[in-house]
């Protein structure tokens, strides 16, 4: 397996931190990774919508005091992947380590997939 993370850290309210067994260490907002959500029904939404963005629908438990969006749990599946459940009650997309890797949107990736 080419990536695998070594912690994975609420890095703070809104981003995730992914520290990686190479050492590199990626930012995700909780925003951009619901959008870029894996499953089947999310990327056909994206397909559809004009603007390629999910049209997220807010429907979050009365428990939770924000609104925004974030994963109220993730669980790993297997040795290559997280399921994340997100707190608007979707919890369909694996995300797999090699995914999550390219979605890292840091100077460094970017100018490796260019």
């Amino acid at each position: 397996m080419k990536y695998k993370p070594k912690e994975i850290i609420e890095f703070s309210d809104t981003t995730l931190m992914v520290i990686w067994e190479d050492g590199h260490e990626s930012l995700y907002l909780y925003d951009d990774l619901r959008q870029d959500c894996p499953c089947a029904t999310c990327r056909q939404l994206r397909k559809n919508s004009e603007d390629g963005k999910l049209p997220i629908k807010k429907t979050i438990p009365l428990k939770l005091k924000s609104e925004k969006i974030k994963p109220i749990e993730i669980e790993p599946i297997g040795l290559y992947a997280y399921k994340f459940h997100w707190n608007d009650k979707h919890d369909t997309g694996i995300y797999t380590f090699e995914f999550l890797r390219n979605l890292c949107a840091c100077d460094e990736c970017a100018s490796n997939s260019e």
